[in-house]
């Protein structure tokens, strides 16, 4: 008996159309709406987060130090809050403005 389309082997990959949710301002991308808006939310690059990324007082990781021997600097806030558990969301401190020194 001839194999029918519903029971026929297929040898080449079936092409799926999915749908994504991305995030604009990283680029993350998640399979469920409401998952994406509450990243979008929270994310460390979107400036109405407030977060540590895109303040004026976040200083990136220098992973080079003065020496060889040295393990070179962590991230860190100017401002003097610890970010050595993690990035800060809704941050009352946050300015996009450059500090005066």
């Amino acid at each position: 008996m001839p194999d029918t389309p519903a029971t026929a082997t297929v040898s080449l990959p079936i092409p799926v159309v999915v749908t994504r949710h991305q995030c604009p301002h990283c680029r993350t991308t998640r399979a469920k709406k409401a998952a994406a808006a509450a990243h979008i939310a929270r994310c460390w690059q979107n400036p109405d987060a407030r977060a540590c990324k895109t303040c004026a007082h976040f200083t990136p990781a220098d992973p080079d130090g003065p020496y060889p021997e040295h393990p070179g600097w962590p991230e860190q806030c100017e401002a003097g809050r610890s970010i050595t558990s993690g990035l800060v969301t809704a941050c009352p401190g946050h300015t996009t403005e450059e500090p005066t020194r």
